[in-house]
This record gives structure tokens, C-alpha cells and sequence, in this order.
């Protein structure tokens, strides 16, 4: 079965509001309760919903600097790539971590509390892992627009046949 009308609604909604009611959810689709949470069970199951997370405030938390890191690495050795990958996991203020195409290896979201904690960051974490050769920081001076939820409707894919 492919994904329908009623698994993209939910998709939608619940990237906007992961915390609504079963039953909301299913009178917004217009489904009954039981078979509305047997759909998100199987979204989850079959990995359509990754997780449901909550969205912190950056600068509340005192986490007001936002920078992107272009990282290229010594060489292009699988195992360089997966020790850089493994290195990048246990770094709390890299949260995303992305291998490109193009003249650097590796996109890094990262964030800190001042450019001094983010110097220190570069300094005392990041450049002291193997296999490193160059560090790039481009700082975000505002944020306009971000989002998390992607598009989903008519995002139908050959996994969407084992629904």
C-alpha cells in the first residue's frame, strides 16, 4: 500500500505539532482515533517519523552564536571520513553534521555561547581531532527563515509501497 491522502496529512501535521492529541489528529484527517494511531505506528515502524523531538530556544539557553564550519579533510580514506563522523557525534555544539560534494568535505552546523566560546570550540575540540587539514567558519548574523518540518505532499517514493 502507498502512502495516502491520510498519511501525508499526518506527516504535515505532525511536524508542525508533535504534541497534538490522538484524537485531534484524527478528526483533523478524518479518521476515527484507532486507525489514526495505527498509521503513525506504522510511519514510525517503517521510519517516515524519525522521532518526535522538542525545539529549544537557542538564545534563551544562552547559545546565541550560530556558525557553519566547512571542514576538508587530510585525505579521502573511508576511515578518515567515518573517525571524523564518530568524532563529530560526541560534540555537543555540532548539531548537524553533513559529508558534501564540492571543494570541502564536511558541512557543520555548530553553536555557542559567544564567538570566544566558539573560538575556543575550534581550538581546544574540533581541530584537535585527527585528519583535519583546513577549518572554514562563516557566523549566521540572523536566521529569517528555519524550519524543520520538510514538504511531504506528493513525496511518493518506492518505500512508500511497504505501508
Amino acid at each position: 500500500m502507498k502512502l495516502d491522502k491520510a498519511d501525508f496529512q499526518i506527516l504535515e501535521i505532525l511536524q508542525r505539532e508533535g504534541r497534538i492529541t490522538n484524537i485531534e489528529l484524527a478528526k483533523r484527517i478524518g479518521l476515527t482515533p484507532a486507525p489514526t494511531l495505527a498509521r503513525v505506528h506504522k510511519l514510525e515502524e517503517l521510519g517516515y517519523i524519525k522521532r518526535f523531538v522538542a525545539l529549544a530556544d537557542q538564545a534563551k539557553l544562552n547559545l546565541g552564536v550560530t556558525a557553519f564550519v566547512s571542514v576538508i579533510l587530510e585525505s579521502h580514506r573511508k576511515k578518515t571520513s567515518i573517525d571524523f563522523v564518530k568524532a563529530m557525534q560526541k560534540l555537543p555544539e555540532v548539531l548537524e553534521c553533513h559529508h558534501i560534494a564540492g571543494d570541502e568535505d564536511f558541512l557543520l552546523k555548530v553553536v555557542a555561547a559567544s564567538p570566544a566560546d566558539y573560538e575556543e570550540f575550534v581550538l581546544e575540540k574540533l581541530t584537535k581531532i585527527g585528519g583535519i587539514e583546513k577549518v572554514k567558519t562563516t557566523f549566521v548574523l540572523s536566521s529569517p527563515k528555519q524550519e524543520t518540518a520538510i514538504p511531504v505532499q506528493g513525496g511518493q517514493n518506492d518505500e512508500s509501497s511497504k505501508l
